[in-house]
């Protein structure tokens, strides 16, 4: 039997722990939250979906008690916050079988910092498109209606391999998952997504679902969507559907029928993103670090490289800076502060 580890046991971490333990297979979470830690190894771990709930015994660990770990794994999820992804790939790796791989369940586009350090043999991506929160210990929310589609499984060199064949295979007990030949344009579609809705949220206090109903935060989400298509266009990558619509309407998205175009199917679609709160919103209600500075920072830096201007990007980097030094509290009335041609 294949054995799994998960590094980072949050929202995303102990989603796709509760449902792989529910199928049976040897999953270990390591995390540094204690109660999180103590309540599932005392009470197992409880997911709650829209369609279910459940518990199911779950072996978990606290990141200092990895030591008593006799045997290594096969897979290890790195699926802690991206700027945490340095430490955490080079902890994961002394648990790693030889011919054991790491992947990245993470926001962000993380593959190239975890490959320098373990190898690019050694990795296969994972992009994520479920929702999770998790406020209690113990207690997961999987917020995404269950036809949506979960994850991609792609190796960095574009071919389907029978390890990622495995893995989208044993992702299923978690929701539809899909293997591609493009993991990179996977990649940038969703950072565009994260770029899109979640700072837009943390700077306004709406869910996800609202973001893309609220006619003026989609105004300025396909904007920002433009620039990381445009950044992304010029490294040579063919990004993928954004949000199931074609990476190329949003290069049009200037034109104003193509944006109106564009609102309509993000509003159409805004049911599927269940009711849940994105990931950097959670981070400021929890007075934690947010991983801005690897989604449009990210996307602003690139763009640099490339000569593409991203001034939305860089407005909505500094304002969530300031939501993070409390200088600005989330609220709906912030869209006046961020800047970006029409």
């Amino acid at each position: 039997m294949t054995r799994y580890c998960i590094v980072g046991a949050g929202a995303i971490g102990s989603t796709i722990g509760g449902y792989l333990s529910r199928a049976g297979e040897d999953i270990t979470l390591i995390d540094t939250w204690a109660d999180h830690v103590n309540t599932m190894v005392s009470n197992g771990l409880t997911v709650t979906a829209v369609e279910e709930q459940f518990t199911t015994p779950i072996k978990a660990l606290h990141l200092g008690n990895a030591n008593t770990i006799k045997e290594k794994f096969d897979v290890i999820f790195i699926s802690v916050k991206s700027y945490d992804t340095i430490w955490a790939t080079h902890f994961a790796l002394n648990y790693l079988r030889p011919e054991g791989f790491l992947v990245s369940a993470q926001n962000g586009i993380n593959d190239d910092i975890i490959g320098n350090i373990s190898g690019f043999g050694r990795i296969v991506g994972c992009v994520v498109t479920l929702g999770a929160g998790l406020y209690n210990p113990g207690n997961v929310e999987h917020t995404s209606v269950g036809n949506r589609l979960a994850f991609t499984i792609g190796e960095p060199h574009g071919i389907i391999t029978t390890r990622a064949k495995n893995l989208a295979k044993a992702l299923e007990a978690v929701g539809t998952t899909n293997t591609t030949t493009n993991l990179w344009g996977q990649r940038w579609a969703k950072l565009a997504v994260n770029c899109m809705a979640n700072p837009m949220c943390a700077l306004t206090g709406i869910t996800s679902s609202e973001s893309r109903s609220n006619p003026e935060v989609a105004d300025k989400g396909i904007r920002i969507g433009r620039e990381v298509v445009m950044t992304a266009k010029q490294l040579g990558i063919q990004v993928e559907a954004i949000n199931n619509i074609p990476a190329d309407s949003y290069e049009r998205s200037t034109h104003p029928e193509v944006l109106e175009e564009i609102k309509s199917e993000l509003a159409a679609g805004a049911g599927g993103s269940g009711a849940g709160l994105p990931s950097m919103l959670q981070d400021v209600k929890k007075n934690r670090r947010t991983e801005i500075e690897y989604l449009n920072g990210y996307t602003s830096r690139k763009a640099q490289e490339v000569g593409v201007e991203t001034p939305l990007c860089n407005s909505i980097t500094e304002l969530i800076r300031k939501v993070e030094r409390k200088e600005l509290d989330p609220d709906i009335n912030n869209l006046k502060l961020l800047d970006g041609p029409k």
